[in-house]
């Protein structure tokens, strides 16, 4: 029996990641640390993060990762583009034979073949600058390290995204919460801890509405939004999507650094917001020659339009747009 710290979307920030360090160093019993992935991107300090994360095991703690999809780029496994270049989409066109926005899209839809990702021109432009920066060792370090998904226990189910797309889909929504718990990857689940909207908070279900039919996972009933705080878990009654919110790069209108702690003795989450040093990181992605409005956006938190608050039509292309 242990106690977890569930740390997502670091984003290359090293000053929210030594204060969430701080906060949980002090917790008794907990000497176990998740990545939920996307510990790049966005940041001015992503081999400092790497290498600070690496470091807790010299102190004692079991550390596991999760890729995410900003880690999956800045390693070349996907390759960001920005569909309002021109010299995106020619190259889309010419080479990967990606003539229009539905052969775009078509291609994102399949994992297997998924190449091409589009994003925001901060993202592309961020790892960009990423690739340039981390030295190999690093992105040997994330390609060795970070798997799509793992069991931190029996049960307990770790993915950056969404079970039913482990590093692109968003769980935003009742409609997304529930496809999620219908995916083969929630079979004998009963608590799944995910990041990448940057946006803590939970759903959850009664297993049994969770049914089994024709071969699909099937809801009877619709998800219930939990809200932060402290979640006390039943695993054997229900089935819980706990969403631990970003520690270098909050989405929700609250600037402080957040992250869970899951103490699985107790069944119980506790969401955590921890205070840094913004200003710091925001100069540090100022002076590094990352665009402006990245620094912008940790001051109000929500100062740039997130994909979290993209609407329902979005969903129809399925593409990414981070």
């Amino acid at each position: 029996m242990a106690k977890h710290a569930i740390l997502s979307d670091i984003h290359a920030n090293l000053e929210a990641l030594v204060a969430v360090y701080r906060d949980f160093s002090g917790i008794e019993g907990l000497r176990s640390v998740v990545s939920l992935g996307d510990i790049v991107g966005y940041g001015p300090n992503p081999a400092e993060t790497l290498a600070g994360l690496n470091s807790l095991v010299k102190k004692g703690y079991t550390v596991r990762y999760c890729m995410g999809n900003h880690d999956g780029a800045t390693i070349g496994r996907y390759e960001f583009i920005d569909l309002h270049d021109p010299r995106d989409t020619s190259f889309l066109a010419d080479e990967a034979g990606l003539e229009n926005l539905e052969a775009v899209a078509r291609h994102f839809r399949d994992p297997q073949a998924r190449k091409y990702v589009p994003v925001s021109l901060n993202a592309k432009v961020s790892i960009r600058w990423t690739r340039e920066r981390l030295a190999e060792p690093f992105k040997q370090f994330i390609l060795q390290q970070s798997k799509d998904y793992f069991a931190l226990g029996d049960g307990v189910l770790c993915i950056h995204a969404s079970p039913r797309d482990p590093l692109f889909d968003y769980v935003t929504n009742v409609r997304r919460a529930q496809r999620a718990f219908e995916s083969p990857l929630m079979a004998g689940v009963g608590l799944c801890f995910l990041g990448h909207t940057h946006i803590p908070g939970a759903w959850q279900i009664r297993a049994e509405d969770l049914v089994h039919f024709a071969g699909n996972n099937v809801l009877m009933q619709p998800p219930k939004a939990l809200t932060e705080g402290r979640l006390t878990l039943d695993i054997d009654q229900t089935i819980t999507l706990v969403n631990a919110g970003s520690v270098g790069q909050p989405r929700d209108g609250d600037s402080r650094a957040c992250y869970v702690v899951y103490d699985d003795e107790e069944q119980a989450v506790e969401f955590r917001r921890v205070p840094y040093d913004v200003a710091t990181t925001r100069q540090k992605i100022i002076d590094g020659g990352l665009p402006r409005s990245l620094a912008d956006r940790l001051a109000g938190a929500n100062a740039e339009r997130s994909v979290a608050e993209e609407p329902e039509e979005a969903e129809k292309g399925e593409v990414a747009r981070e």
